[in-house]
């Protein structure tokens, strides 16, 4: 089989195996989690841009299809949970990993808000 073809019969497998009896979606989640910090998930968002430049080499093709294959996997159980209407309390999500981005983010967030807020041309 062409290596081409190979990432995408990954992505095709993430489907199939939410059908698998030890399947649980809860744990998808949590290792997602575990896996990638907020920072690094918009890293890889943005290397997946059709416009990113990738001349320094940052992101290798297997890099960003292993996460694109976590990522829809995660995405699948995510909706697995909610159509099973599962207690998300059940995700054990360290948030101590990711506590610091989310405060820099909030700190920009209210920055923008501010300046848009005191912007009076619109």
């Amino acid at each position: 089989m062409k290596s081409n073809y190979a990432h995408l019969i990954l992505l095709d497998m993430v489907i199939y195996e939410t059908h698998r009896e030890e399947y649980d979606p809860i744990q998808n989640v949590q290792s997602f989690w575990e896996k990638y910090s907020l920072s690094t998930i918009h890293e890889h968002m943005v290397a997946l841009q059709p416009y990113f430049d990738n001349k320094e080499g940052n992101y290798s093709i297997d890099q960003l299809s292993s996460f694109s294959v976590d990522l829809l996997r995660t995405t699948i159980a995510y909706f697995m949970l909610h159509m099973d209407k599962a207690d998300l309390g059940k995700v054990q999500i360290s948030t101590s990993v990711n506590e610091e981005e989310l405060q820099t983010t909030k700190r920009i967030s209210d920055l923008f808000l501010r300046a848009s807020q005191s912007n009076t041309n619109s």
